[in-house]
């Protein structure tokens, strides 16, 4: 029994140490806004000579009871905030804080001498003092303190539940972006697992078919495939890709479709130098050609890929081909614009845009990437 006492008496003393400066704050200013709600009245009794002694009443009783009160509230307030007895701990403690107060108050004014304003008031109009009955006046004193008192423990609790709460949802939200990303990852992952394989395929039969007519363009078609392969297959594995590293892999690509159709199909790229190992978003410029090659008539001789620095940071690439119609279908650049937006971007930064401009003799996409 004496342990348990020790125990309990332990925690009380960590608890009371553990107070905070922004709880004695929060509890000291909770008094003193209540003693200003009826601080106005002492101007009707201003003419009496003990009105500052009921102006210290008036201001220093709420004060007696913030700090009484705070001092009950701590060992409620660190409880666990996960508790479903957390809510029944604080009203106990405010209830006990609001009668210990009042006991408290009951012992010391008297001796202090001080009035109240209402009892400065009664003496002005000539009334006699005022005399209650002692335990009704007690018992609705405890109340008063206690209604006001659990209204602003109330508030100071949802206050801090929401500080609380607040880092959690923020992690929770990194969280969700990172998964949106890597979702987004799997998705292009996906994509180039559904569009690699028949491209393969259909080339090595293309291969397959020039060894067995022994076309002398047959091992540099092989080449070719093998220099694409050795270009994508890494990209299984790694996350991070470059501007140069994606302008290779379209590069390897275009020579591989080239030599299908035994032609050439070479790219030229213009950027600075600083932009080269600049993040961009995978998987984006190859559907680009894809979407581009895909119904053409005849392959373009010439491919151009272009890149600079878009206002507010961004990164504006040009991709053209010296061929006009090849915008494709607008259902499928439509489907390449929302797997845009749905891109990872700062807060505040406007969408990823697509456009595609194309004449008789030649057809440009323009992506503009925000920062």
């Amino acid at each position: 029994m004496t342990e348990a006492l020790r125990e309990r008496a332990a925690q009380l003393w960590h608890a009371w140490r553990s107070l905070r400066r922004e709880e004695l704050s929060w509890f000291l200013l909770m008094g003193v806004f209540y003693g200003l709600v009826d601080a106005s009245s002492i101007f009707y009794v201003m003419d009496n000579a003990r009105w500052p002694s009921a102006l210290a009443n008036q201001m220093l009783t709420p004060l007696l009871v913030a700090l009484v009160i705070l001092f009950t509230w701590l060992p409620a307030s660190r409880s666990a905030l996960e508790s479903p007895w957390r809510v029944a701990r604080l009203v106990i403690a405010v209830l006990i804080g609001a009668v210990l107060a009042k006991l408290l108050y009951d012992q010391l004014m008297p001796m202090l001498g001080w009035p109240s304003i209402a009892d400065l008031a009664r003496e002005r109009k000539g009334e006699m003092p005022h005399q209650p009955i002692r335990w009704l006046n007690f018992i609705g004193e405890c109340l008063s303190i206690c209604v006001t008192a659990s209204l602003s423990v109330a508030w100071y609790e949802m206050a801090m539940r929401r500080r609380r709460t607040r880092p959690r949802l923020e992690a929770l939200l990194r969280e969700q972006s990172a998964m949106q990303r890597d979702a987004v990852a799997a998705r292009l992952a996906a994509l180039q697992a559904q569009v690699e394989p028949q491209f393969l395929f259909d080339t090595l039969v293309d291969i397959e078919r020039a060894y067995e007519r022994a076309d002398i363009a047959a091992p540099e078609q092989m080449e070719r495939l093998i220099r694409h392969l050795r270009v994508a297959l890494p990209r299984l594995r790694e996350r991070g890709v470059t501007l140069e590293s994606e302008a290779a892999l379209l590069d390897s690509y275009l020579a591989v479709v080239a030599g299908r159709q035994r032609g050439a199909l070479p790219l030229s790229t213009e950027w600075s130098a600083w932009l080269a190992p600049r993040p961009v978003p995978p998987m984006l410029l190859l559907p680009l050609a894809q979407l581009m090659l895909r119904d053409a008539a005849r392959l373009p001789t010439q491919a151009r890929l272009s890149a600079q620095e878009a206002s507010g940071g961004g990164l504006r690439l040009r991709l053209s081909f010296d061929r006009g119609g090849l915008c494709g279908e607008e259902t499928a650049l439509r489907a390449l614009g929302e797997r845009l937006e749905r891109l990872d971007r700062a807060p505040g930064a406007p969408p990823p845009r697509l456009q595609c401009r194309s004449n008789a003799d030649d057809t440009e996409f323009t992506l503009e990437l925000p920062a």
